[in-house]
């Protein structure tokens, strides 16, 4: 097994604050409601728990959690509560939250310090695409593989969403064509987002089509990633992994630190549950 180095303390705590940062500004509406919590509003995508939650980058409290998602999300438009804490939770915060009917799930903030020899050649398989033409790619990786229980509603919302990361960060989309287009009624089979915001870089969503996995995507989309980042002049790259699936492992290979814990809760209202996937 892997094992995952951990970040100096000051470098995870500027992660963090990075990640924060361009979250909020993705939102359309922000409220501050402490030093350290943000409520995030985006009406247009209503169904996008990320642009319509609670953010903290310290723990207040399961009690005060609770009165600031009910206090941001509460009303008609969303029948969801999420919360995105940047930061470790204590065990009573974590059991007041289950017992409240929130589902936890723990992630990782990673991050890789980056160099000029991450610059180069971008592979010949790879071309920057925009938001349009990346779009029904993106809307068949939620149908068949991240969310396959959504409506189509709220794909159209998760696959739209992507237009409002701009606010923040520089996005860039790129992709992996086909090599087979005969084979498959697809125009790609691969790709991944960079989001550019000062000193560093998200990558998000590394993702390969089922059917064409095991021919070493993933790798040339990091790559590129990193390459794309590095002239940009970003000195780290970051990204976000479940701390209990096997990417995070993936990913400390290629030489990503662990930033330490991070956590969402999710709560829908109907009663019905998240089958262990949110809807990010």
């Amino acid at each position: 097994m892997v094992e995952h180095p951990m970040a100096p303390r000051e470098l995870s705590e500027q992660v963090h604050d990075w990640y924060a940062q361009i979250t909020r500004g993705r939102a359309t509406t922000l409220i501050e409601l402490d030093a350290a919590a943000w409520g995030l509003l985006t009406p247009e995508w209503p169904r996008s728990y990320a642009n319509n939650g609670l953010l903290v980058r310290r723990d207040p409290g399961a009690q005060q959690l609770l009165a600031w998602s009910e206090e941001v999300l509460g009303d008609d438009r969303f029948n969801h509560r999420y919360i995105m804490a940047m930061c470790d939770l204590s065990d009573e915060t974590k059991n007041a939250l289950t017992d409240a009917g929130y589902q936890l799930e723990p992630e990782l903030q990673m991050v890789r310090p980056m160099s000029d020899a991450d610059l180069t050649a971008i592979n010949d398989l790879v071309s920057i695409v925009d938001e349009e033409t990346i779009r029904p790619f993106n809307a068949r990786m939620w149908r068949e593989e991240w969310l396959p229980t959504a409506d189509d509603e709220t794909i159209r919302q998760l696959v739209g969403r992507r237009a409002t990361y701009s606010r923040s960060t520089e996005f860039i989309s790129f992709a992996i064509r086909n090599p087979e287009p005969d084979s498959a009624a697809t125009d790609f089979v691969a790709c991944t987002d960079v989001a550019v915001s000062g000193w560093a870089a998200e990558i998000d969503g590394v993702t390969t089509l089922a059917a064409h996995r095991k021919r070493g995507y993933g790798e040339i989309l990091i790559q590129t990633a990193l390459s794309i980042s590095r002239s940009r002049g970003c000195d780290y790259t970051a990204l976000t992994a479940l701390a209990d699936d096997w990417p995070r492992h993936w990913y400390a290979r290629r030489g990503f630190l662990n930033t330490g814990p991070a956590w969402v809760a999710t709560k829908i209202l109907d009663g019905s549950t998240t089958d262990g996937t949110t809807i990010g």
